[in-house]
């Protein structure tokens, strides 16, 4: 089983570019993308708070389950 971090699924929801979500969170743009991309292996407590935060969306819809 596989956790991803569905940001482009939200981006599209949301109507909004990475560097919209940038503005709202504490995160820079290089790290917003390093998540998109799937080239981050660990994201902290934090990360994962200001993502909910800027998206304002519940736990269930950032996180993408596959197998």
């Amino acid at each position: 089983m596989k956790v991803e971090i569905n940001i482009e699924g939200l981006l599209e929801k949301k109507n909004m570019k990475l560097s919209d979500l940038e503005k709202k969170v504490s995160l820079s743009y290089q790290q917003l993308w390093n998540i998109k991309e799937g080239r981050t292996t660990k994201v902290s407590f934090e990360t994962i708070g200001e993502l909910l935060k800027g998206f304002k969306c519940k736990p269930n819809d950032l996180f993408k389950i596959t197998k």
